[in-house]
């Protein structure tokens, strides 16, 4: 399997504190099952805002470096970009900041609201030829009042990206219970452990893909572990079921009482 999503570049952002922290969180990843990796550091204007060339050159590194240490797995360049306007200017076309150097971007909302430009954020990027991925949806408390927008968001290209630690409860039980939601209702297509260390949120996401496998069944599990995952390294199209209204559990389910609470 892939993991779309992890801080695993040494000394860039909050992620792994120096290369030994970096190289145990490959360990990790590789005893787990993961094949490929994207390296996505935060890039954030006014905090974290690494060139390029950087995550280039230090994806390079931390390649020579696992390979060194005989760990097997392949490290992808990419970035975690932040939802700012001027940060468009560094976004004109596939390439730099984007997944592998190609058409892909993982992008992030602001923690609490969603911007009143965030539609034409969108639309900027896929008119330069950018599909973006909205990176860990079920985190965000507008995203889990109101799913309908991210599934407005999916029918015209956006891409979702869920977190190993949300689907397992991790971040909290509402949380979990809005991963569940969006999983089994089509509107996640990518996976990522979101790694920062070796601690709680590290590249291990045997128990995620388990759990998964149990909600969504094996056959769909695995387009969203490898096929959609690949097809986005490798700059092709990806198959996006389409979101036929969002059905929501029963109401006596656990699931059902933590949504609730979302109102409350």
């Amino acid at each position: 399997m892939y993991d779309l999503h992890s801080h695993i570049v040494p000394n860039i952002d909050d992620g792994a504190k120096n290369m030994e922290m970096s190289l145990a969180m490959l360990r990790i990843a590789t005893e787990n099952g993961t094949k490929g990796i994207v390296a996505t550091p935060h890039v954030i204007e006014g905090e974290w805002l690494p060139a390029w060339d950087r995550i280039l050159t230090e994806c390079e590194r931390l390649q020579k470096a696992a390979q060194d240490a005989s760990i097997d797995l392949r490290i992808f360049p990419g970035a975690e970009m932040a939802m700012y306007r001027d940060i468009l200017d560094l976004l004109t076309g596939p390439g730099a900041y984007c997944i592998n150097s190609g058409r892909y971007l993982l992008v992030e909302l602001p923690a609490i609201h969603i911007p009143s430009f965030a539609e034409e954020f969108f639309f900027t990027l896929q008119a330069r030829g950018i599909t973006p991925i909205l990176a860990h949806p079920e985190r965000h408390p507008e995203l889990a009042r109101k799913p309908e927008i991210l599934a407005q968001w999916i029918s015209t290209g956006v891409l979702s990206q869920m977190n190993g630690t949300s689907i397992m409860g991790l971040m909290g039980k509402r949380i979990m219970a809005t991963a569940e939601l969006l999983l089994i209702n089509n509107m996640v297509h990518v996976i990522g452990s979101d790694a920062h260390s070796i601690g709680k949120r590290n590249t291990n996401l045997t128990s995620a893909v388990h759990k998964m496998t149990r909600l969504i069944g094996p056959e769909r599990a695995q387009q969203l572990l490898f096929a959609n995952a690949d097809n986005i390294i490798h700059s092709r199209e990806v198959d996006v079921p389409k979101i036929e209204g969002i059905q929501y559990p029963s109401a006596n389910s656990k699931m059902m009482y933590w949504l609730a609470k979302l109102w409350k």
